[in-house]
């Protein structure tokens, strides 16, 4: 979580797409080297093209023995699952998606083009390792461990790296828990609230006390690109591009290689930006340029590369932010606080069938803009910062060839779109606009149909299965994300709509891109281009993907509402289950429950009141007897939620000679 002082204007250079400079310096990086510095020149053919090997961070580490119920000496690395259980979930709750990249999609592409998709996913994989260290310290010795045991044919430690892979770390959810509740492969190794980013034993009191005798290090301590470390007594901030360096230098030169052998213009100019950004991130210019670019220089380029960042992992810095004294201290000092980022990544081939869908909905995005809820209240500029422009959208769908990091860190499912930068970038804040990118292979395998008919049969209405269509779950995905660009970006005392509202704003942005989305298909069918059945085939889709298996954790923003929303709509009659019985909605009411649920949360957001968001969330998202239901009847249908995901294409660029 980054404190900036709002205040302050950042000087933005013309994009003239730079050289990169690599600092050979280890230190805060606090002034970057100027790119004309002679000291700042790093020669390239210095920087690792790997990342670190991982015996690098055995070294010094005792001799590792495998013994019944631990790996590693001294009792470390104690199982936390037995062989059993790991076998359970490997052969009967875990389904593979794999992303088969289509032919024709590589054949399309320029010569110049494949070898530069060679360097990106090189790039992907040597990111990777940051994220594996931002999660958890121990993430790397473990895989290493599990891989070593594995190899001496230690059968636990077989299944436990399949695990591992699947959430890219030592540590997912049990998807079949009555309630969240953490899986992990080791008894002795756990998350914290603050993930890697912070010393494992801090606590939220530790830092709020810190900050509070410090204030002068909270910004760098609460940034949303530093690991915080002990050095004795004190704490102190350290900048990715420091912390990372080794990997974000290669990483880096990956991206210099890959701008050198395309020949789009505007893909080049944004790998130069976004290998700038990896290794001058103490520079907010370099990572604005980079998204900048990302989003205005990619709209017909033919390869999607993306580096996520994202910060709904950490939640130490919200926690600590969010303290009545803390809160005081950062805004006397014009503190903005912003949660850590981890760093996850994407790189696809874009595919054009879908742009004919995406041209409808953005068409019709200004019409849905001018009937909002409220708009009145803040359509007009506050401060010269609450204009509800929301600068360019650019949708693009993609054939995966590879995630990594958090992106790859399938522990509560796989992402089916994305749209950045989040409002926490200055980009945003500047309203330069949002790139949305949907992921082809996911939503094309994520459904499986013998056990959608199960479901069906299960707990829909029978009348209304003829409305259930698994692909309509895609227009409401398009609409969803073009809905975060609508409603009001500030509260109406100017602070950011989402931090405003603590723990509750991530659930109440997501829940109102939802019912965007929904009234956003009803203009749709006015425009004539949805008849009534189309319409009704999205809103059914949006419900039965949204009914529960189990009862979610409050911090799990995603599932929980749903519960929300499904809870506000039955109460309403939109929608009508008992236990026992089938759902069936009442097509009638969902526009006007929509509607009258937009209005309430758009006020929430109009307001920033946390207590108010809280009393709201907690009377939506009670866990009562006909979810209860719903959750019995899906296990019953044995369904795998576990996802794995093989990703052929890249593993066949990594395997290729430099």
């Amino acid at each position: 979580m980054e404190l900036s002082n709002p205040s302050m204007s950042v000087p933005i250079r013309p994009m003239t797409p730079p050289n990169v400079v690599f600092s050979a310096s280890t230190a805060h990086l606090a002034q970057p080297i100027p790119l004309n510095s002679p000291q700042g020149e790093f020669q390239t053919a210095n920087i690792l093209s790997t990342p670190p090997s991982t015996q690098q961070y055995l070294a010094g580490l005792p001799n590792i023995h495998f013994g019944s119920t631990s790996l590693g000496e001294n009792d470390e690395f104690r199982y936390g699952i037995t062989e059993e259980q790991l076998g359970d979930i490997l052969e009967n709750k875990m389904r593979t998606l794999v992303f088969d990249v289509p032919e024709a999609a590589i054949i399309q592409l320029s010569h110049e083009n494949r070898r530069a998709l060679t360097h990106l996913v090189r790039a992907a994989k040597i990111l990777d390792t940051v994220f594996l260290k931002q999660d958890h310290p121990d993430n790397i010795r473990a895989r290493q461990i599990l891989e070593t045991a594995a190899s001496k044919g230690n059968s636990w430690a077989e299944k436990a790296l399949t695990l591992f892979n699947l959430h890219n770390g030592l540590e997912g959810y049990n998807m079949y828990a009555k309630k969240t509740e953490p899986l992990r492969l080791f008894e002795d190794k756990k998350l914290q609230p603050g993930k890697g980013h912070y010393p494992e034993d801090i606590t939220k009191e530790e830092l709020i006390s810190y900050i509070k005798a410090h204030p002068e290090e909270a910004s760098a301590l609460l940034s949303n690109n530093t690991i915080v470390q002990r050095d004795g007594d004190k704490l102190v901030a350290i900048p990715y591009s420091v912390a990372f360096r080794d990997e974000m230098q290669a990483a880096a030169k990956e991206l210099q290689l890959a701008a050198q052998k395309t020949d789009h213009k505007g893909l080049k100019k944004y790998l130069q930006w976004q290998a700038q950004a990896l290794v001058n991130d103490s520079d907010p210019e370099m990572v604005y340029n980079a998204e900048v670019s990302w989003i205005r220089e990619l709209e017909d380029s033919p390869l999607e590369f993306t580096i996520c960042r994202e910060s709904y992992d950490d939640q130490l810095s919200a926690a600590v932010a969010a303290d009545p004294e803390v809160k005081a201290l950062l805004k006397t000092n014009g503190i903005v606080a912003k949660a850590k980022d981890s760093i996850g990544v994407r790189v696809g081939i874009v595919n054009h069938e879908s742009d004919s869908l995406f041209e409808l909905y953005r068409n019709r995005l200004e019409t849905v803009r001018q009937e909002m809820p409220l708009r009145e209240q803040y359509s007009k500029p506050m401060d010269n910062k609450s204009r509800e422009d929301g600068g360019k959208m650019v949708l693009a769908d993609v054939d995966l060839v590879a995630i990594t990091g958090a992106e790859a860190a399938l522990r509560g499912g796989i992402t089916a779109a994305s749209n950045l930068p989040n409002d926490d970038k200055l980009s945003a804040q500047t309203r330069v606009g949002n790139r949305v990118v949907f992921h082809r292979q996911v939503r094309q395998q994520i459904t499986d149909p013998a056990t959608q008919q199960r479901f069906l049969d299960a707990l829909i209405d029978p009348e209304q299965h003829r409305w259930y269509d698994a692909d309509a779950m895609f227009e409401f995905v398009t609409g969803h994300e073009l809905g975060h660009s609508l409603g009001p970006r500030l509260t109406q005392k100017g602070d950011n709509k989402i931090t405003a509202l603590g723990d509750w704003g991530d659930m109440i942005e997501e829940s109102k891109a939802d019912l965007v989305s929904l009234v956003m298909t009803d203009s749709l069918v006015k425009a004539g281009s949805f008849d009534e059945e189309q319409a009704n085939k999205i809103y059914l889709a949006w419900i039965a993907k949204g009914l529960p298996t189990k009862q979610p954790a409050t911090e799990e923003a995603h599932h929980s509402r749903s519960i929300m929303q499904f809870n506000y709509f039955k109460e309403k009659g939109a929608i009508l289950l008992e236990p026992g019985g089938k759902l069936k909605m009442v097509p009638e009411k969902i526009q006007k429950t929509a509607q009258d649920m937009l209005t309430t949360i758009i006020q929430m957001q109009l307001d920033g009141d946390p207590k108010q968001a809280k009393a709201f969330v907690e009377k939506y998202t009670d866990w009562n007897e006909t979810l209860q239901y719903v959750a019995a009847e899906q296990m019953k249908l044995e369904p795998k939620l576990y996802k794995q995901v093989k990703q052929p294409l890249m593993e066949a660029l990594l395997a290729k000679k430099a």
